[in-house]
């Protein structure tokens, strides 16, 4: 990996309190906002809150479905993306579907997007008029949600070594260049796996060029204090329910600034943080690292 978290500054926002679990954080000009986990019914549902953990967005039923949010990432000022997971009222074990939308923070209302009729849809990023949609293959919509650009690109052996790329951040800018994080995983047994993040590289229409070989970041179980974790696995156990016992690092968006790339991360999926990265040294080891041409 390109940064090991213990070289690293580290800001633990928000996490596990014995309660509620906090994690999956997106920041925008000051403000921070978090999924909030908590148990229902013998299962998990989450609500979107802020810093001072005011309600965005309540989980709450309709005549069908158990309705829950996850995963919201700042727009703009006004706007925040969402996954919304439908579980059946009859049978709150069972996913219906996981949507996503907008919500607009001032009008108070969704956008509701096709999805491209998938059953599962999550971690759409939003470039201005333009919707990054996949990363394999790299798919951008426009606001119609009609495809403008789609390739397949060379990831087999990202795909061979640390899992399925998946779409993770939004597009960062570090002096003229664009970058994109994505987000793997490989499973080592049934209820134990590990994610790995890798670093894109775009051109000025984002599109790829290229990607590093090697992770930017891989998940690890000693970026975490083992008591919190290990709390987190026993309230994670219920009737219904095996705790998996995942090792994440999940970047959710990013903000340089001057002098620092600030990765708002979900880590170990029991807190949220903000992990420093320096845009020197960012710059310094980007450029000695290998990477494969897309």
């Amino acid at each position: 990996m390109i940064f090991d978290l213990k070289d690293l500054e580290v800001d633990i926002l928000k996490k596990f309190d014995g309660e509620c679990n906090y994690f999956n954080p997106s920041h925008y000009n000051g403000k921070t906002i978090f999924r909030k986990q908590y148990k229902h019914n013998q299962i998990f549902v989450c609500d979107i809150v802020d810093e001072d953990d005011n309600i965005i967005l309540k989980n709450h039923y309709t005549d069908e479905f158990l309705i829950s949010y996850e995963d919201a990432r700042f727009i703009n000022k006004n706007e925040i993306s969402v996954c919304v997971v439908k579980f059946k009222k009859e049978d709150l074990l069972q996913i219906h579907t996981v949507e996503f939308k907008t919500y607009n923070l001032k009008t108070n209302r969704f956008t509701n997007f096709k999805t491209q009729n998938a059953h599962f849809e999550k971690h759409w990023q939003f470039l201005n008029d333009r919707i990054l949609y996949h990363v394999d293959p790299y798919t951008i919509l426009d606001k119609d949600e009609n495809i403008v650009f789609k390739r397949t690109l060379n990831l087999k052996r990202w795909k061979e070594l640390y899992g399925q790329p998946c779409l993770s951040t939004n597009v960062f800018k570090v002096n003229g260049k664009n970058y994109l994080l994505f987000h793997s995983y490989i499973w080592f047994s049934r209820l134990n796996y590990k994610y790995f993040i890798g670093l894109l590289q775009l051109d000025k229409n984002y599109i790829p060029t290229c990607y590093n070989i090697n992770p930017i970041f891989e998940a690890n179980r000693e970026y975490t204090d083992c008591q919190l974790l290990n709390d987190l696995w026993s309230w994670r156990a219920t009737e219904l329910l095996e705790p998996v016992k995942y090792e994440v690092i999940f970047p959710m968006n990013i903000v340089v600034d001057k002098e620092i790339i600030n990765v708002y991360s979900g880590l170990n999926d029991c807190s949220a943080v903000n992990i420093k990265v320096p845009i020197n040294e960012f710059e310094q080891k980007i450029k000695d690292e290998p990477v494969i041409l897309l």
